[in-house]
């Protein structure tokens, strides 16, 4: 396992716990070998399940689709090391086999268009997860760069139902904040963030409110840590810093509501120039353009800070990714 200057007692708990994070956006733009290895790098990392991202706010349905069935070509030609799955034994049981369990997910709502169908569709087709913004409006509500958030849509409204009912996560990462609160007051399953981190922490958009926090884990949600420096604030992208967000939230609400959305960019200095070309949805002011991230490989190292800190072993198992697990045992159907 990477990370083998950790201590004995850190590497040990972390090969033996199920490590889940929930998001790495395999579809941000880069050299393709860097892309290629991602899977085998998590799993020397001690990774044992990712969510990946296949489709972003600005894609229709037609985009969306192609991208499911050309990631999910991409993991069954990586059959021997990884095993695309869409249950919570399914997970397990690709543990089982040492295999990395993968499972997908949007990074918006525009690929449902304004069909409601669509939902049980993509979640048929493996998609567990879909956030309810990115970053700017659609027809849904707003995301947190917009100034003036005006909150959920009747259809928005809509689709947390439907999305209730087949069993797909609701999530509020990169969601405005009144569009989250509304959408967490109008899902009847748990809520979760998957990449954000702690705005009483580093005073950004992308980062959020206690309130937010409270709100979330009052559904029996969790929130995912992001290991990007813009997320972190002072002490930039060091285990160090990504558990000062984790320790924010289970101080808060309790260590069984946060976990791992480390949102790995696997060419950080490609995602880069992408931004730069967009800045209605990454305002320069807000810092994208000179980031830093925790690497795949740091993964140990953030178990040996939690012990250092004081956190106990269930605890630490349910942060590494034992919440991620209940939280999706209880909402997939």
């Amino acid at each position: 396992m990477a990370g083998s200057d950790v201590s004995p007692e850190a590497a040990e708990l972390h090969a033996d716990a199920l490590v889940f994070d929930m998001t790495l956006p395999i579809i941000t733009p880069g050299r393709p070998e860097r892309k290629a290895d991602l899977f085998a790098r998590a799993a020397r990392a001690g990774f044992d399940a990712q969510s990946i991202t296949l489709a972003v706010d600005g894609m229709d349905f037609r985009a969306a689709a192609a991208q499911v069935a050309g990631y999910r070509r991409f993991v069954a030609e990586r059959s021997d090391t990884c095993a695309l799955v869409d249950s919570a034994d399914a997970v397990l049981e690709a543990r089982a086999a040492g295999k990395l369990a993968v499972l997908l997910h949007f990074q918006g709502t525009s690929p449902f268009e304004d069909e409601l169908g669509w939902v049980d569709l993509f979640y048929q087709l493996g998609v567990r997860h879909a956030l309810m913004a990115y970053n700017e409006a659609n027809r849904v509500g707003c995301g947190c760069h917009v100034r003036d958030d005006t909150g959920l849509s009747a259809f928005g409204r809509a689709l947390i139902r439907e999305m209730n009912r087949v069993g797909m996560l609701v999530d509020c990462a990169h969601t405005g904040q009144r569009t989250t609160l509304e959408t967490i007051e109008a899902s009847r399953s748990p809520v979760i963030i998957s990449h954000t981190n702690a705005r009483a922490l580093c005073d950004h958009p992308r980062c959020v409110r206690d309130e937010v926090i409270e709100a979330c884990a009052a559904t029996g949600g969790v929130l995912g840590i992001t290991g990007l420096s813009a997320f972190l604030g002072e002490g930039g992208a060091t285990p160090g810093r990504l558990v000062d967000h984790i320790d924010h939230v289970a101080q808060l609400v309790g260590a069984e509501h946060v976990g791992l959305g480390l949102d790995y960019v696997f060419d950080l200095e490609s995602f880069e120039a992408f931004v730069a070309r967009m800045p209605d949805r990454y305002p320069p002011e807000a810092g994208y353009g000179e980031m830093r991230q925790l690497e795949l490989e740091d993964a140990p190292r953030i178990t040996e800070e939690l012990l250092r800190r004081g956190y106990g072993e269930r605890e630490i198992r349910g942060i590494l990714g034992e919440n991620w697990l209940r939280v999706c045992r209880q909402v997939w159907s």
